[in-house]
């Protein structure tokens, strides 16, 4: 590759990352979802005014003209408070044709063989549907949804009684957008997992020490580790890619998503193990990280999707 090619974000893209990630740890508390799957009105509104949603949309509609490093960096930090599917379906509407949903709030969903189901849609007035190998966009109304029993999916799940002709269809390049919002959320996931693990570690005594002392905790947490920064670091390598018009961007996008949703997965799973009898109790914060990231990977198509995309794409090197 040429002396020039980015691998990694630059420091002002992490910076202005990092801003709004100051925000988002006021507006997403975790504690926010014992009470509630979806986002208050307030929340949804603050979102706004911060410029989450317009972060890729053009100036002149009133957006940051902003790239897909950008967007992934924050949808990282989207991820590790857990922002609704719905947050970042309205986050990725904007990479499909226009309609005339713009700067309605979009709901999230996906097809399960012939179903097709919505997760959290309160308010929402578009439909982002996705299944594995598409997406497109609808008109929504809740009357058109029978409410399912969501309780262990961290999510208030619907299935469409009819879904009616799309509005518009993502196009290849959109697809590749959205699935990286996927990764990034799902990275944050990872991270989020690691964190409280590694937190609850020192924390927590038995026979007088830490447990983040016994050598099978320092595992789980060194993996976790690896898992989390693999996931972050192919994300941000993806992002640069899609901005660059490489010709392995695809490649990196789909192996991001696979990358993500695996550690997303792993790191919910060791963090309750990490956790003990209490990661598994429905006031404790841990069990909600695995839920998120289950469905998070439901909507994305399953990460068996992914992987297949991966073994047939073709590109030049």
């Amino acid at each position: 590759m040429e002396q020039d090619t980015r691998y990694h974000p630059s420091a002002d893209q992490v910076a202005l990352a990092d801003a709004m990630d100051d925000t988002l740890v006021e507006l997403l508390p975790l504690a926010r979802l014992h009470a509630a799957h979806d986002e208050s009105a307030d929340t949804w509104s603050h979102l706004d005014q911060a410029g989450v949603f317009g972060i890729c949309a053009s100036e002149a509609a009133g957006g940051s003209g902003l790239g897909a490093t950008e967007e992934a960096l924050i949808a990282i930090g989207l991820g590790r408070r857990l922002a609704s599917p719905a947050v970042l379906a309205t986050l990725g509407a904007v990479h499909g044709p226009a309609t005339n949903l713009a700067g309605q709030r979009i709901a999230a969903g996906y097809r399960s063989g012939d179903r097709a189901i919505v997760v959290d849609s309160p308010g929402a007035r578009g439909l982002l549907l996705r299944d594995t190998d598409g997406a497109s966009l609808h008109a929504f109304e809740s009357a058109q949804a029978k409410p399912l029993d969501g309780r262990l999916w961290l999510a208030d799940l619907a299935e469409l009684q009819h879904v009616g002709a799309p509005l518009a269809q993502f196009d290849a390049s959109g697809l590749l957008r959205l699935r990286l919002i996927d990764a990034a959320a799902l990275a944050g996931v990872a991270q989020t997992a690691l964190q409280m693990g590694v937190d609850y570690a020192g924390l927590r005594e038995q026979f007088g020490r830490p447990i983040g002392s016994f050598q099978a905790v320092k595992h789980h947490c060194a993996n976790m580790a690896i898992a989390a920064r693999c996931a972050r670091d192919q994300v941000s390598f993806a992002a640069v890619a899609l901005d660059e018009g490489r010709a392995d961007a695809a490649l990196q996008v789909e192996s991001a998503l696979f990358v993500a949703g695996t550690a997303a997965i792993e790191n919910a799973g060791k963090n309750i193990q990490i956790h003990g009898g209490i990661g598994f109790s429905d006031e404790a914060d841990p069990h909600l990280l695995l839920k998120r990231a289950r469905v998070l990977i439901a909507i994305a198509g399953g990460l068996e999707a992914a992987n297949a995309r991966i073994a047939n794409i073709k590109t030049e090197w």
